[in-house]
């Protein structure tokens, strides 16, 4: 039996000699089928109650191997720039660029392979539960245009200033919106998406990631609609309770700079928060709309 060595992240270490990959057609059909087992089995069962925490945590398992993957491959690719750049021609130096350039597309390769294990999950997960799988924390990219882009918006400002700009940002017509936790007007919230997706085929929808409310209609109109995302959710961790929403529309407005900011209100919500954002948006230029609940 052999050894594996793991990390601190809990993956393992091991380097695989054999470098052929499986197609990603039969990679979406193996998980496919995985995910319906899952479904067959716990449905209409006493585990249907926990279906969607058990998608969720595996899903969110390949999506965090993705990352350890990308980060891994993004040192691999500093070192690379930097043998690069001190190249002195000698056969040493020029084998050791080749097996480094060559880690590196060996990595991305593999990226994109669990790329399509996420987002197969991802697809049966809201097929079975009705609700899109999204990432707790950080960016879901995905390199083919089957599913939408969710970029956290910390990634999205910093992926301007980046070589991989082009995949890894959504480029297009950015609508910020927000709003109260109990709007849950779906067929109006719809119908408006709908027209702005039709003005702008390019849309990019800038969300606040609350799992209720507004947040939760746009992301799963969007997923539907395979149209881009950016999460901008409040920092509570730096910014405290008490700020931390308001901070956030200050990113909103002075660093994303949408397009246009849609803004939607349940009668009988508090709705500090969303009218600061419709202010500073206003005082900013920006294009806004209030919609409000009929009760």
């Amino acid at each position: 039996m052999e050894n594996h060595e793991f990390n601190t992240d809990g993956f393992s270490t091991t380097q695989f000699t054999n470098d052929d990959l499986p197609e990603a057609d039969a990679l979406e059909q193996t998980f496919s089928a995985i995910a319906n087992e899952l479904g067959d089995l716990m449905l209409n069962t006493g585990l249907e109650k926990v279906l969607e925490q058990v998608s969720t945590r595996w899903t969110s398992q390949l999506h965090s191997l993705i990352g350890f993957h990308e980060r891994t491959r993004d040192e691999q690719a500093q070192e690379l720039k930097q043998l690069t750049t001190c190249q002195d021609g000698s056969e040493i130096q020029s084998n050791k660029l080749e097996e480094l350039q060559a880690s590196v597309q060996s990595a991305d390769e593999v990226i994109e392979a669990l790329e399509i294990m996420r987002d197969t999950m991802a697809s049966a997960h809201q097929m079975m539960t009705g609700n899109p799988w999204t990432p707790q924390s950080g960016s879901k990219k995905s390199r083919g245009a089957t599913t939408s882009a969710m970029l956290d918006a910390r990634d999205y400002l910093d992926a301007k200033e980046k070589a991989d700009a082009v995949r890894k940002a959504p480029q297009g017509f950015l609508i910020a919106v927000a709003g109260t936790v109990n709007f849950n007007d779906v067929n109006r919230a719809y119908k408006i998406f709908d027209s702005c997706l039709e003005k702008h085929p390019d849309m990019v929808l800038v969300h606040g990631g609350h799992s209720q409310g507004i947040d939760k209609i746009a992301v799963n109109w969007a997923t539907m609609r395979k149209v881009d995302m950016v999460k901008c959710a409040p920092d509570f961790k730096t910014h405290g309770k008490s700020r931390a929403a308001f901070m956030r529309n200050d990113k909103i407005v002075n660093e994303l700079r949408p397009k246009g900011v849609l803004v939607f209100i349940h009668p009988e919500d508090r709705h500090g928060v969303a009218s600061n954002l419709l202010q500073k948006a206003n005082e900013a230029g920006i294009s806004t709309r209030r919609y409000l609940q009929s009760v």
